[in-house]
């Protein structure tokens, strides 16, 4: 194995949040009839915190992985770093990952890992990107932006600022599979996912949308809706809402001054949760 030089990258892979989540009717593979996709509509932003990732030419490819969240986590053909890297027919590098963020939980953990991946690498291939997962694309690129397609279409929205926001995951881990498998058995269903507003400020882009997979997973994990009335109970909340699909909810706050205090509040009131308080979008 070589050993950390000045050839060593970096990278923060920072995480996803859906501030809304516009789910359409499932299209089949006509090729493949275990692939199926759906259109999505989705403003996202990205918090100031992540999994950080480190790699360096190597003899060998290897992963080693550590941090709060490392736990259960394998380094089988699986793990989307070890696919980042063969999908971008990238030269044998070890790297290391230090899992700061929750496991399944709906912010972008694996696909914000491989995104790393590709951009430690120089590769910006967003076909390359959306082979490995839909909402690898929008993390290459880890700005607020306006995701539709099946996550192949990123349009970056700058100029929109930041919001001050508590995250929280009360400790469980969702299927992603299972939940959308439950989203396809809806009669309801639009074929094209809602439009998301495209004026406005962040904030009000955020109200005016909402998570069509939210009360999908809260019949699956009740807890998810306990977690949301606890951040909309918090003094100066303006919005709580489950990203992605689930587990972890999203708070956003008038100040960073009601975000810390909401954030030891709920600390405080449920020690077993994984709270953290953060900003979320671009400078």
């Amino acid at each position: 194995m070589a050993r950390a030089d000045a050839t060593t990258r970096r990278d923060t892979a920072r995480a996803k949040i859906n501030l809304t989540l516009h789910v359409g009717r499932v299209i089949k593979d006509p090729h493949d009839p275990f692939l199926n996709y759906h259109p999505l509509d989705s403003l996202v932003v990205f918090a100031d915190i992540g999994d950080e990732i480190e790699m360096f030419p190597a003899d060998k490819t290897t992963l080693s992985i550590d941090g709060p969240f490392s736990l259960g986590l394998t380094v089988g053909d699986d793990n989307m770093i070890l696919r980042a890297i063969d999908a971008a027919n990238l030269p044998p590098e070890y790297i290391t990952l230090t899992k700061n963020l929750p496991v399944s939980a709906g912010i972008g953990g694996g696909s914000a890992n491989a995104a790393a991946i590709l951009r430690m690498s120089g590769v910006d291939d967003l076909h390359i990107a959306v082979g490995l997962g839909a909402d690898v694309p929008v993390c290459v690129l880890s700005q607020t932006a306006h995701m539709t397609g099946i996550g192949e279409d990123v349009t970056l929205w700058p100029d929109l600022g930041q919001l001050h926001a508590v995250l929280v995951n009360p400790g469980i881990a969702v299927s992603t599979a299972e939940i959308f498998r439950a989203f396809d058995a809806q009669d309801d269903i639009r074929d094209t996912p809602r439009p998301q507003q495209l004026s406005g400020s962040l904030l009000e882009r955020a109200l005016d949308g909402r998570n069509d997979l939210q009360p999908i997973a809260i019949a699956q994990a009740p807890i998810i809706g306990e977690v949301i009335a606890a951040l909309g109970r918090q003094k100066g909340c303006t919005l709580a809402r489950m990203s992605g699909s689930g587990a972890t909810c999203f708070g956003l706050f008038e100040s960073a001054a009601s975000a810390c205090a909401a954030s030891k509040d709920l600390q405080t009131q449920h020690p077993d949760w994984w709270v953290m308080q953060t900003v979320l979008g671009d400078a």
